[in-house]
């Protein structure tokens, strides 16, 4: 039997830094499907796989992202 090998993860900040460049519009989605599942900006930072101070940054840049969603704290 083999051993299961497992390739080193992707760094998931900078695919989405890369995503908001190239589709902006898919990026808002992205992070806009995890804001609402969670309501809370750690817990959607943890789904994320960023740092919750990345994420943070991204809503007070582009406040469309989350708006209409009320983030506990």
């Amino acid at each position: 039997m083999l051993a299961a090998v497992t390739m080193p993860s992707e760094d998931r900040e900078r695919l989405l830094l890369a995503l908001r460049r190239v589709d902006p519009a898919a990026f808002r989605r992205e992070l806009r499907t995890v804001l609402l599942a969670h309501e809370a900006l750690d817990g959607a930072a943890r789904a994320l796989h960023v740092a919750p101070s990345a994420l943070a940054a991204w809503l007070a840049a582009d406040p469309q992202i989350g708006a209409g969603i009320d983030l506990a704290p």
